[in-house]
């Protein structure tokens, strides 16, 4: 099993080259093709134009230029590549872009930079592509590890069928990796949900050549993502592989309490699928 068709999400941030790198290794390591997509809404940096037709004259040249630098890297490396950019006003180009990943087996994202002007914008699609596309999405962060080839991976574990698919989806990624840790949180004199699953899973997983072990935390008073995130730091992991939450409301989609707060302070790649 492996990825052969990978989707990667390009935008202006500085992040941006160090992003195509790591996933075109990804993807010689995989055999897959890669497809570079862009949003011509993306409107440029600190760019102070009063002629909305010039401004978005300039958001399509330097969509273009995006994607035109991605297949430079990606012929330079060898990999099998194309490009695509999704015109539209930025609401709809989020949307097409959700449907556009339907198709991929893998979708790469950026996690957003709070201090970029683009940064509603990077999240709304990170959102839309998570909760719509129905495809595993690699988040990566926008500074911090992008270590590929990965060596160690964790599995936020809770026996929810978000987690399930996330798992399923992460067996490209995690076979043959040093460590695979499969994270169960428990609350003080409760058992965890899906407690009675881990030891299956473990078995399940070594089925696929994966050899996988149960790490398990007492709660005790401290918010799940900050456990989480410290089981990241301390075991020196590569990846996070957790279910994506979302709640519906009359007219959007907004990411559960520990989902939101992973994607925030993530310091390593993290796999989600919904």
């Amino acid at each position: 099993m492996q990825y052969k068709d990978i989707l990667l999400f390009l935008d202006d941030g500085n992040s941006n080259a160090v992003r195509i790198e790591a996933v075109l290794s990804l993807a010689k390591a995989q055999g897959a093709r890669v497809t570079g997509v862009t949003l011509s809404a993306i409107r440029p940096e600190n760019e102070i134009v009063s002629a909305v037709n010039v401004l978005n004259d300039m958001s399509k040249q330097a969509a273009i230029e995006r994607t035109r630098h991605f297949i430079e890297r990606a012929e330079m490396a060898g990999v099998s590549a194309r490009s695509h950019i999704i015109a539209g006003v930025e609401d709809i180009a989020v949307r097409k872009m959700a449907q556009y990943a339907r198709n991929y087996d893998l979708v790469v994202l950026r996690q957003t930079n709070p201090g970029r002007d683009n940064a509603d914008l990077v999240s709304a699609v990170a959102e839309q592509v998570v909760l719509h596309s129905g495809r595993p999405v690699f988040l990566m962060p926008y500074i911090g590890a992008h270590r590929i080839p990965l060596r160690k991976a964790a599995i936020a574990w809770d026996g929810t069928p978000a987690a399930t698919r996330a798992i399923h989806n992460a067996i490209p990624l995690l076979t043959g990796l040093e460590t695979v840790m499969v994270l169960i949180i428990e609350a003080s004199g409760k058992t965890a949900k899906g407690e009675l699953l881990a030891d299956d899973l473990c078995e399940h997983l070594g089925n696929h050549g994966i050899n996988a072990t149960v790490n398990r935390r007492q709660k005790a008073g401290i918010d799940v993502p900050d456990i989480i995130l410290n089981e990241v730091v301390d075991n020196d992991l590569d990846l996070l592989v957790m279910g994506g939450y979302g709640t519906p409301s009359l007219q959007q989609k907004i990411f559960g309490g520990v989902t939101r707060t992973i994607l925030s302070s993530m310091v390593v790649p993290v796999l989600m699928s919904h």
